[in-house]
This record gives C-alpha cells, structure tokens and sequence, in this order.
C-alpha cells in the first residue's frame, strides 16, 4: 500500500504546497480589502505600500486551528500595512505611545490568540483576578484592534505602555459612556469597544457610584455593554446577561484602584 504525503512549500517553512496556497490567498484577500493591490508569492506580498514578508505570519500561525487563520491574517496584515505606512517594519515603543490604550479582553474575544503579555484584571474588593478576564494593550484609532505577541515583538518597555494606554484609556472615554436604570441594574453602553474598560479608569465610576454605591457587581455581555448593580443583587445581574456574555459577575469597588 502505499501512502501520499504533502509536499513541503519551497518558500514558507513548516507549510505544505496546499497550507501555503491558502495562506497566501488569505493575504491577498486582506489586502484587497484593504483596497490595495498586491502580488503574492513565494515568501512575500508585493504592494503599492511595500512588500509584506510571509515567513513572520506562518510563525504566528503556529498553535492556531486552522480555522482561526482568517482572524489572525487579517489582524497581522493590518498591523504590517500600518506599519510600512509609518515607515516603521513593526510597532515600537515610539510608534505605539499616541494609540495604545489598555482593554479588558475576556476569554472568548481571544479567539486562540496568544496574550501573553497580558496582565490579570484585579478585584479591587477581593484583590484576586478575575476569572476569564486579563487586561491587554491594544490600538484606537477610532476603532480598537487587540494587540497580541507579534504585534508587539519590538516594544522593550511594556510598563510604559501599559502608562500610556491608562492614560489614552481616560481620554477616550471622556463622554463616551452612556448610563440607563432600571430598576436594581444601571446598563453602561457606547459606541465604542472599550466600554467594558471603564473598569480600568477610577473616575469613570463616579457617576454609577452616585446611582448604586461604591460596592457593586459588574457583569461584561459584549464590549460595549456592561450592566452593574449594587452587592447583594448578583442574580439580577446574572439574569441580564445572556449565556454569550463575556464575563460572569464580579465584585467591584467603583473608588478603588486596580490591585
């Protein structure tokens, strides 16, 4: 009997003729989407704004299913185009200060990718973290793209971001809440998908702590739709949100600081 094996791509490592294909093909899509033109092939895209290499988003692709591939092309596409377009091969510390902002990112909004950097979100009742929660870095430009490992190769001083991203935080948020009651639960919604970070800006709380308290239970449904009420009142806020949410209810104090 005998048996057929995948024969290796010449240009990209670790890939089969077939993978390859696909993955170029991904990255040519991204790209027309993007409304650029391109040429791939062999270990590169060719493009209006620069060649794009291909080896650095099979290694990337590492670990992810294959039906996460779509996600994480397009991501890293978008990140390399950025980049050429700041003269600049990847994100460095200086190219980052005037986007970053920081992001609570739930478990399944990472889709497979790697966080590692990422750092726990901490109760500020419990001083523990939350479970499914951790807080990323990631890129607002009026909208807000998750930075993962690869993205963030070349910056060395992660704490400074982390500063940085706090502070651009606060300055996005500025009268980008809105506020609803009913009944025991206040609904914090917007147009942006950082509104489950308010956590993250001590006097974005003022004004739920004026309708509820200091201590309250949050629960995220979706990036830009979090529901809070006051302790004691855990099953409202378990009863309004949906089996999809991003986090189950936890326990915070609206005046303290992140442990």
């Amino acid at each position: 009997m005998g048996f057929f094996r995948r024969r290796p791509d010449d240009d990209l490592p670790g890939l089969d003729t077939g993978a390859a294909d696909r993955l170029r093909a991904m990255v040519e899509e991204s790209l027309t989407a993007m409304g650029i033109d391109a040429d791939v092939s062999g270990d590169h895209a060719a493009t209006s704004v620069g060649d794009i290499p291909l080896v650095p988003i099979v290694e990337e692709l590492d670990g992810h299913h294959r039906d996460d591939w779509r996600m994480v092309v397009d991501e890293l596409v978008t990140r390399m185009v950025r980049s050429l377009l700041d003269g600049a091969t990847r994100l460095t510390d200086a190219t980052l200060a005037e986007h970053v902002v920081v992001k609570v990112v739930g478990d399944r909004e990472r889709a497979g990718r790697s966080f590692d950097y990422a750092r726990p979100l901490v109760s500020t009742v419990t001083g523990k973290p939350v479970p499914g929660l951790v807080v990323a870095l990631a890129w607002f430009d009026g909208g807000v793209e998750l930075l993962n490992d690869a993205a963030l190769a070349e910056v060395s001083d992660l704490d400074a971001a982390y500063r940085r991203g706090t502070e651009n935080l606060a300055s996005a948020l500025v009268n980008g809440l809105s506020l609803s009651r009913d009944g025991d639960i206040v609904t914090v919604t917007g147009s942006s998908w950082l509104v489950s970070s308010w956590l993250l800006v001590p006097q974005a709380g003022g004004p739920i702590a004026d309708e509820l308290g200091d201590s309250v239970v949050v629960g995220i449904e979706t990036p830009d739709r979090v529901v809070v009420a006051a302790q004691g009142h855990e099953k409202q806020i378990d009863e309004a949100l949906s089996a999809s949410r991003i986090a189950d209810p936890f326990p915070w104090r609206l005046t303290g600081q992140n442990v």
